[in-house]
């Protein structure tokens, strides 16, 4: 498997590219949601299935926007090109309400015309850095971007989320930004396609799924405690939630960081 990203990337639309491409066939990977949106482009065969199992059919051109986890095979020379869009973006592109694209994998050619798309999909297959990629991309879609480029009224308070870490619930929300709990909800199963406390935990969760990848002499008790966890059975119940497995049954070829981390034994220390 070829990975191709670049740390230090940076665009006034884009939050980030990626680009795989399979050199044999992979065993089934599950792919949890980090609470953007995502343009993704397909080349060769790659299954996908829901969190309820079911396979979905994969577009070769779809957008997605927050929702559960997917498990994924792809099959030798297979390709993923993925664009990451901030979280509205799905509600801007589509204008339907964001509890109906959960878990939808939306062909792309609904929203942008076809010869644009046809020949964006086509330069890009060839397209082997990140710099490429993105210049291609542009060329043929920045004529959407303002159009795309929306700002709803959730898009503070996500953000807001973000830079918190997750770690905040819907009352402190609801005291820092003009609205009530239940607006709140309401604004964000229509414009982000999640309730306000789901979207924070899954935040919170991936920072912490982060924070055990790449921080290797702290203990897993201590990062845990980091992220509000206040034992390990709270973090397992959130891992179960957002990436469909016990900690136990979590083997990822893609992520041997991670694998490795979730090894590490948690000590309750007393104070």
């Amino acid at each position: 498997m070829q990975f191709l990203h670049d740390p230090n990337f940076s665009h006034s639309f884009f939050l980030d590219v990626t680009r795989i491409d399979y050199q044999q066939d992979m065993p089934a990977q599950v792919i949890n949601d980090y609470g953007y949106s995502y343009i993704m482009f397909r080349y060769g065969t790659i299954d996908a299935f829901d969190h309820n199992g079911a396979q979905v059919a994969v577009p070769e051109k779809f957008i997605k926007g927050t929702g559960d986890f997917f498990t994924v095979k792809a099959y030798k020379e297979a390709t993923w090109i993925s664009i990451e869009l901030p979280n509205h973006i799905l509600h801007s592109i589509t204008k339907i309400h964001g509890v109906k694209n959960r878990n939808k994998l939306i062909d792309l050619s609904l929203y942008v015309d076809d010869d644009t798309l046809d020949s964006l999909y086509h330069k890009l297959a060839t397209a082997m850095t990140i710099e490429d990629i993105t210049i291609i991309t542009d060329h043929h879609l920045r004529s959407y971007y303002k159009e795309w480029s929306v700002l709803y009224p959730s898009v503070e308070i996500v953000n807001h989320i973000f830079h918190k870490k997750g770690k905040v619930t819907v009352s402190e929300l609801a005291d820092r930004f003009p609205y009530s709990e239940r607006t709140l909800g309401r604004m964000f199963l229509k414009e982000v396609g999640a309730p306000p406390q789901r979207f924070a935990n899954l935040v919170r969760f991936n920072n912490a799924i982060r924070a055990l990848e790449t921080q290797e002499n702290e203990s897993l008790q201590s990062i845990l405690e980091k992220f509000d966890y206040y034992d390990q059975s709270h973090f397992e119940k959130d891992f179960k939630k957002f990436l469909g497995q016990n900690i136990k049954e979590y083997k990822n070829e893609f992520n041997p960081l991670l694998s490795n981390a979730l090894a590490r034994k948690y000590v309750k220390l007393d104070l």
